[in-house]
Parts: C-alpha cells; structure tokens; sequence
C-alpha cells in the first residue's frame, strides 16, 4: 500500500523528471547547436545568427558564352554543401595573395562537400576579370562578377562569407583569411561534418503521453 507521503515523494519526483524532459531538448537546441568555440575560430572570424539572406545573381565572364550566364547564387546552396563566398576584386593587392591560397584550399577540398565561389566585385567590364584569370590560370576558381544589388552587404575587400549545408549564412571574415591555417581547417571540417536537421516536427502531445499514463497509474 503507498502512503500519501510517499505518493508526494514519487509526484515530486515524476514531475522533476518530466520537466527536465521537457527543459532538455530546449536546452539542447538553444546551447548545443553553436558549432565552435571562439577558441577554436580563425583570426577575426565573427559568428552570425544563421540568416537567410536574399538570393542575388551574377554572371560568369567567358568568352564563348554569349550572352554571358546568369547564375543564382541560391543554386549553390540548394546543393546542400558548405558554401564559402569569397568577395574580392583585381584592383585589391591583399585580394590577389589570398586567392591564391583560396584556390589551394578549393583544390584541397574538392572531392569535399564545400563550394567555393569568389565574386569579383568591382570589375563589371566584359574581359578585365577574364583576362585577369588567362594570365594566372584557376582550375577551381571561377570568373564571376557583376552582382545584382540584392548581394550580401559588405565594408570592405577581401570579406567571405560562410554558408552551411542548411544555406544559412553563419560566419564572415573582413580582410584577408589565412586558408592553410589549423583553424581554419578545423572550422572547415566541422561545418562539413554538421548534419542538417531533420524535418521531422517535435510531437509534444506524444511526449507527454507516457508520463501522463505514469501519473495516471499511480493515482488511480
């Protein structure tokens, strides 16, 4: 036979636990998905609260394409990879040196799920960046320029930004990125390793049915 004392005991106890069942996956979702310490990230990589930007086009400047080709850069991220958008220009001397590091990094990477877009932004001419591209030759990187206006804003060159599989943009670095760098591998390897959520709703009803039936049980 239970005792009134002990039924207050063992309702005191279920309903701890059934908060904390409920506090958990709370906690879980508000806590557990930031993806680094700030330890661990590149020099002046700032984190961003996962935004959605919106899409805005370019064009890819090559000689045989006429007209040039209009590419969307939501086409990218719908192929749920890590997307990395370098934005840079020819008329930028720091911009030169660290494409040449993000071209190794693209080589690097390239059986990996990550993209890598470098957006030339200030050479709208038809020619300059291709020509840029014919004297130093990129096999990973391409010629893209012209953007449309809806274009993420910036302050200033180099900046890139990071985009995870989910399409949500999470980081950026002002300045030139030092792309062989631990960090930045490091920063690379769990934004590739991230799995995307699910699409399966949180059944609260269903949650709470077991314990009801528990509370039920011991009551009646």
């Amino acid at each position: 036979m239970i005792t009134p004392k002990i039924k207050s005991l063992l309702y005191l106890f279920l309903s701890k636990r059934l908060l904390f069942g409920v506090m958990s996956p709370l906690i879980c979702t508000t806590f557990c998905t930031l993806p680094f310490s700030a330890q661990a990230l590149p020099e002046r990589y700032t984190i961003i609260s996962r935004e959605v930007p919106p899409d805005f086009y370019f064009y890819e400047d090559q000689p045989w394409v006429h007209p040039p080709k209009k590419i969307y850069f939501n086409e990218f991220l719908a192929e749920k990879k890590v997307v990395i958008l370098h934005l840079w220009a020819t008329s930028c001397p720091s911009c030169i040196s660290e494409l040449k590091q993000l071209e190794k990094a693209a080589v690097d990477y390239m059986n990996q799920p990550i993209t890598f877009v470098a957006l030339s932004l200030n050479d709208p001419r038809s020619g300059v960046l291709r020509n840029y591209f014919n004297r130093i030759p990129y096999t990973h990187l391409k010629p893209y320029h012209k953007a449309s206006s809806t274009r993420p804003a910036i302050k200033g060159l180099p900046t890139t930004l990071f985009f995870n599989k989910n399409g949500q943009l999470i980081g950026r670095i002002e300045g030139a990125a030092k792309w062989q760098g631990d960090e930045m591998k490091r920063l690379l390897q769990r934004l590739m390793n991230e799995e995307l959520p699910k699409d399966t709703p949180f059944n609260l009803k269903g949650f709470f049915d077991p314990w009801i039936t528990s509370l039920k049980n011991l009551f009646s």
